[in-house]
């Protein structure tokens, strides 16, 4: 048993090296114009040892976007343990986003480029079930902080979880990409810090399902 373990985590190991070899190559080149080869020669391993851990490009991407939605579903959880109040839960959720969109732009901007739209269920590679696993789990963790929201009467008593979900979710992760790629634009012409634009944006997001505004 002690080899065994060992011996996997050797193998990890190698699997986060050439991970962490494709990531930065993604980044630099772009998907498309990365090959196994640029990879190989990137993380000193040879294609014959990547193919051995990884099924394709594709599936080296998808492990990448597990990884960093693996890290996003534990920082809401913990976000969400807590005993403080919905608004301050929200604050966390939102800092973990922001966190997850920092630490993990790759998997941030490709989570939709992992729906293979023709293929069924059953097609799926066991990295693609993973990242709609993940994505289902942190969808069941938002859906439920927002029903504690209209439990305590913070939320109106209107609003549908799954979708406000959705809604939050693509509202924050454009309210996100604005600040990247907008923000010195947005603080010299606002007379905002690219944190105050933020946070007021985040307040304008979550107001609209709040029984009272903040």
């Amino acid at each position: 048993m002690v080899r065994e373990n060992k011996k996997e985590g050797v193998a990890m190991l190698h699997r986060e090296a050439i991970l962490a070899a494709a990531e930065k190559l993604f980044i630099e080149k772009g998907f498309a114009e990365t090959t196994i080869s640029d990879i190989s020669a990137a993380s000193d391993y040879s294609r014959r040892t990547i193919y051995a851990y990884y099924l394709s490009k594709d599936d080296i991407l998808h492990h990448i976007i597990s990884k960093g939605l693996t890290s996003l579903r534990d920082d809401i959880k913990n976000a969400l343990d807590g005993s403080e109040d919905f608004l301050t839960r929200y604050r966390y959720i939102c800092r973990a986003l922001k966190k997850y969109y920092e630490d993990y732009p790759l998997s941030a901007e490709n989570i939709i480029k992992a729906e293979t739209g023709k293929a069924s269920p059953d097609e799926f590679t066991p990295a693609v079930k993973n990242i709609f696993g993940l994505g289902e789990e942190i969808n069941k963790l938002l859906a439920r902080f927002i029903e504690d929201g209209k439990a305590t009467g913070t939320v109106q008593s209107s609003t549908m979880a799954m979708p406000t979900v959705y809604v939050l979710w693509s509202s924050i992760s454009s309210l996100l990409t604005l600040t990247k790629t907008k923000g010195r634009f947005l603080s010299d012409s606002l007379a905002l810090s690219q944190d105050e634009f933020m946070e007021y944006g985040f307040r304008q997001i979550i107001n609209s399902i709040l029984v009272e505004r903040v």
